[in-house]
């Protein structure tokens, strides 16, 4: 491994790196949205960081950015969390959701992708996390969830969060 995992800032050039990166990863099919970056920023300084239980990260390759994630607790109020809830039903949102960690966002520098940086990430985010579970999302067209399940992930559900929009698995580990 010759790259490090940092704290990510929610200012100065080590964030920016991590934003570029997002942009990067997800200009590249299936996403092709080369603006995602922008809203990513906005919401991760405007209000994720400020969530329970927040912790980003970076890793770190020669003084560049090739990978970043972060997480929080999950909660009653919070978009994803919410809409996820309604979708699972009670039984199994209580399972899953009412103490879960959640995984926001994770990108890997395309020409980085299939090192271990994205594995290093989650292992590093979920390191002595003390919630139930780790709940996320991502499209059923990627392979994230190939990466995902190697990790101890299982399918919960496949949900769309928007009426035309692409399919995703919400997926789950059990941290305790």
């Amino acid at each position: 491994m010759s790259w490090q995992i940092e704290p990510m800032p929610t200012r100065g050039p080590l964030f920016e790196g991590a934003i570029r990166v997002y942009g990067d990863a997800f200009a590249q099919p299936p996403y092709r949205d080369p603006d995602r970056g922008r809203e990513v920023k906005n919401r991760l300084r405007d209000s994720h960081c400020k969530r329970p239980s927040y912790r980003g990260l970076v890793a770190i390759e020669d003084e560049h950015v090739i990978g970043m994630c972060y997480g929080y607790h999950g909660a009653p109020g919070q978009w994803w969390h919410d809409t996820v809830r309604i979708a699972l039903g009670k039984a199994v949102a209580k399972e899953w959701l009412a103490d879960s960690y959640e995984l926001v966002e994770i990108a890997v520098a395309p020409k980085h992708q299939g090192r271990g940086v994205g594995e290093a990430l989650i292992a590093a985010l979920l390191e002595g996390r003390p919630e139930k579970a780790c709940v996320l999302s991502t499209r059923t067209d990627s392979r994230a969830h190939e990466l995902y399940r190697r990790l101890g992930f299982e399918l919960i559900r496949e949900m769309p969060f928007a009426p035309a929009g692409a399919p995703f698995y919400v997926m789950g580990k059990r941290l305790r």
